[in-house]
């Protein structure tokens, strides 16, 4: 039996289908993973906006950018754009951002899931989330925890590769307003401090609606 993907590795799943044609079909994803991206409408034909044109309908850096939850927005970094409409019909997919710019072939991206719930729905996603990564053979360590706007984001960092890229990706989650929000920043190894950098100044712009 196959098991069912968690929401965390649904993340990994866009993140693949954005910046890594072909991912999705790799055997190392974890269990059902790959099915979430490549089922859904997942648009590739352009991997990273031109620096500074944004994405189809959407804010460059600078401009506050609301997610789909109308619950909060934030500003996307210098070279980042939003590129949520390349994830059409992922299951509770809040707000894609997107690099412009690939470091070892990859580029930087922050996935925010959102959806009802509460602390032990957090902590079952948090707890299945890693259960899953480490059962695919990914490494899984211990992440310190994020501010995001007055609330505290616990989770953990996870490093494998891909297509011969070495990815890393932390996922945090939190819950606000009777909803759980789960945030998957991936970068590639070589550029990890620096998309750690990029990740605190998203953060630090975060504003609840």
């Amino acid at each position: 039996m196959i098991a069912r993907p968690t929401r965390i590795a649904s993340a990994l799943a866009v993140t693949c289908a954005l910046v890594l044609a072909g991912c999705s079909k790799d055997s190392g994803a974890p269990a059902g993973a790959s099915g979430g991206a490549s089922t859904a409408a997942v648009s590739t034909t352009s991997t990273t906006p031109p620096s500074g044109s944004g994405t189809a309908g959407s804010a460059s850096a600078g401009d506050a950018v609301p997610g789909r939850s109308s619950t909060f927005t934030v500003v996307p970094p210098e070279g980042w754009a939003e590129a949520t409409d390349r994830a059409q019909g992922i299951k509770d997919i809040d707000i894609v951002l997107l690099s412009s710019k690939k470091v070892a072939g990859f580029a930087n991206n922050l996935v925010v899931l959102s959806s009802p719930g509460d602390e032990q729905t957090l902590r079952d996603e948090l707890d299945k989330g890693r259960t899953q990564l480490q059962a695919a053979g990914r490494s899984v360590s211990a992440a310190p925890d994020q501010q995001v706007a007055g609330t505290t984001a616990t989770g953990f960092t996870s490093a494998f590769e891909q297509q011969g890229i070495k990815v890393v990706a932390r996922s945090y989650g939190l819950v606000h307003g009777g909803r759980v929000f789960l945030l998957t920043l991936s970068s590639s190894q070589q550029d990890a401090d620096h998309a750690s950098t990029e990740l605190d100044e998203i953060l630090s712009s975060w504003s609840w609606a």
